[in-house]
């Protein structure tokens, strides 16, 4: 099984699974330190917390399947394209994915930052794409307390506040041609066993077109 790239949104009720691999994945990962000079000390360097890290890489989205496709089925470029523009105003971020051939998971939750394409003369219908994507991180929102201290009133901030949930799990996932249990698992981020427990499917594991499958 050849490395997958994946990006899904809310949860896994919205996902894109690249037709064709990148053939390079920049990832950058710098830092906030901050030099200043401090009188009779020199230069003194104030290390902050990590920049977030930025992921760039070009591809394409191919009109008609070829042998360098991970899979078949591929969809429609302009779908493709749509799709990723739609993420990129949607204001939340982004799940990218990738799946090494042992299965494993690398999982960041990211905005699109930039998404240029175009089209080559002698492969009409195709789109060649390039995407910078910036790491995402889920804060806590804080508010303000008072109460009062030796009569007086006194301000201060609340360490109370939650990560607000920007997604929502599906209930449900209804099977599509070409699905297999194994994309479901990558698309809703539930374990096959268990999608398939759910609905006592048993191995191997076969599913149809329009199966509203329970997703635990």
């Amino acid at each position: 099984m050849p490395v997958e790239f994946w990006f899904t949104y809310n949860n896994g009720a919205e996902s894109l699974w690249l037709p064709v691999n990148p053939s390079e994945l920049k990832v950058t990962a710098g830092s906030a330190n901050e030099t200043v000079t401090v009188q009779g000390l020199g230069q003194v360097t104030v290390i902050q917390d990590p920049v977030l890290k930025t992921y760039e890489f070009s591809s394409h989205f191919p009109q008609h399947y070829g042998p360098y496709c991970a899979y078949k089925d591929i969809p429609p470029p302009k779908k493709c394209v749509d799709q990723l523009e739609t993420w990129k105003f949607s204001g939340f971020p982004v799940q990218f994915v990738i799946i090494n051939p042992e299965g494993q998971k690398l999982t960041v939750a990211v905005t699109i930052e930039s998404l240029s394409y175009r089209e080559i003369a002698g492969d009409i219908g195709s789109i060649y794409y390039d995407l910078s994507l910036r790491e995402f991180k889920y804060t806590k929102p804080r508010a303000i307390e008072t109460k009062e201290e030796n009569g007086q009133k006194v301000a201060e901030i609340s360490s109370k506040g939650q990560r607000p949930n920007q997604t929502v799990k599906p209930a449900s996932y209804t099977v599509k041609k070409g699905d297999t249990l194994w994309a479901i698992d990558r698309m809703v981020g539930v374990p096959y066993e268990k999608i398939a427990a759910a609905n006592g499917i048993k191995p191997p594991y076969t599913i149809y077109p329009n199966q509203v499958l329970v997703i635990p």
